[in-house]
C-alpha cells in the first residue's frame, strides 16, 4: 500500500511488490500532472525610442507549453529605476505583448513570468 507525502505525492513502500513499480511511477506522475502548474520565464528588450512613450515587444512562449491563458508578472531592471514602468498585455497560450516606458529614450530589460496554475 503506497504512501504519499505531507503535500499529497504518492510513494512506494518498502513492502510494496516490485513488479508494481510501474504503478507506483504513474501515480506519482498523476499527482505531479494534476498539483503543479506550469511556468515560464525570460527577459524581454524592450526598446524606448522616445522618451516617456510607452513601447511594446511581442513574447512568444514555448510552443505547446500553455492549455490556458498564463498569469503574466513583470518587473523591470534599469540603473536609474525611476519613472520606469512595465506590463504585460492580453496574455494568451502563444504569448502576450510586453509593454514598457521610461522617462529617456534606450531599452528597458523586463523580467516576465507566466504562470498557469492547475
Amino acid at each position: 500500500m503506497p504512501a504519499n507525502t505531507p503535500k499529497g505525492f504518492p510513494y512506494p513502500l518498502g513492502t510494496d511488490r516490485l513488479a508494481d513499480g510501474d504503478d507506483a511511477i504513474h501515480n506519482l506522475a498523476t499527482a505531479v500532472d494534476t498539483k503543479v502548474g506550469v511556468a515560464a520565464a525570460g527577459i524581454a528588450a524592450v526598446n524606448v525610442t522616445t522618451g516617456g512613450t510607452a513601447a511594446t515587444l511581442a513574447v512568444t512562449f514555448p510552443v505547446g507549453l500553455f492549455t490556458a491563458a498564463p498569469i503574466v508578472l513583470c518587473t523591470y531592471t534599469l540603473a536609474a529605476t525611476s519613472n520606469a514602468a512595465c506590463s504585460a498585455q492580453s496574455p494568451t497560450t502563444t504569448g502576450f505583448q510586453c509593454s514598457a516606458v521610461r522617462a529617456t529614450s534606450g531599452v528597458i530589460n523586463v523580467n516576465w513570468h507566466a504562470v498557469q496554475l492547475p
